[in-house]
């Protein structure tokens, strides 16, 4: 696990046009964070276009978090995991092995 943040922070410092982590204010919501971090990472863009897909790239900074919290709040336990999450535990299993969390 932090080998694996080192290297994002590697990365991002070689490209300054990757999404950095998103930070939520106090009382804010999810979404309207996604959104502010959003907009702060198309400023940084300079109307450059991003290097890299964007979906992907906000769904693996939000989906990696999400199954980290979600394996530890059921004890790792994947059935329950993928019934919080409403997936198929097999699906669920397919995410931990692509993010390496497994």
């Amino acid at each position: 696990m932090v080998s694996d943040t080192i290297k994002k922070q590697e990365v991002m410092a070689e490209n300054p046009l990757m999404m950095k982590p998103a930070t939520i204010e106090q009382d804010e919501s999810l979404e309207a964070a996604v959104l502010r971090n959003l907009q702060s990472y198309f400023k940084t863009l300079n109307g450059m276009r991003p290097q890299h897909e964007l979906y992907p790239m906000v769904i693996q900074a939000v989906e990696k978090p999400l199954l980290e919290f979600v394996m530890k709040r059921t004890g790792h336990n994947k059935c329950a995991a993928a019934q919080l999450l409403g997936i198929n535990r097999n699906t669920l299993h397919k995410k931990l092995q692509f993010y390496k969390l497994i």
